[in-house]
């Protein structure tokens, strides 16, 4: 259980990290992440990052999400699509025996499906992975992120 005290996933979530991201057969990046308050109860991600495809192409890229914070009983938010507001996941966080936090979504998208797993530790070490199928589609993005200013 959570402490009533302790700030929930949402707020913990605000400020810069560093990642790394691998989809392995693919592509891997290495990047900035922020979060980044907007009003109450919002806040914005935005990355930036360097691709390394498999074949040696290196490229930038970038992508964002807005962040919608639920009621403080899911301690959680929403993942919404930044350029058009649509629901991408609802992540509601469960405190393991370790103070680690862990929640998990699905979405369908048309033949396609997301299978997400989140992960933060009392490091604030946070370890996502998107396990997507359908026609054409058959990989797994892994993503660890870590606060800016510590060790990558």
């Amino acid at each position: 259980m959570t402490d009533s005290a302790a700030p929930g996933i949402f707020d913990r979530l605000i400020g810069e990290w560093k990642f790394v991201r691998e989809v392995p057969g693919k592509a891997t990046m290495t990047g900035r992440a922020r979060i980044v308050p907007t009003r109450e109860g919002w806040a914005r991600y935005e990355e930036t990052a360097r691709v390394r495809l498999a074949d040696g192409t290196t490229m930038s890229g970038s992508q964002s999400y807005l962040y919608r914070r639920l009621p403080p009983s899911a301690n959680g938010f929403d993942v919404l699509f930044a350029e058009n507001g649509e629901l991408f996941e609802r992540l509601e966080f469960r405190e393991a025996s370790d103070r680690s936090f862990h929640a998990a979504a699905e979405r369908l998208c048309n033949d396609d499906r997301y299978v997400s797993k989140f992960s933060l530790d009392a490091d604030d070490l946070l370890a996502v992975e998107h396990t997507v199928t359908g026609p054409g589609k058959n990989y797994v993005v892994r993503t660890t992120y870590r606060r800016s200013g510590r060790s990558a």
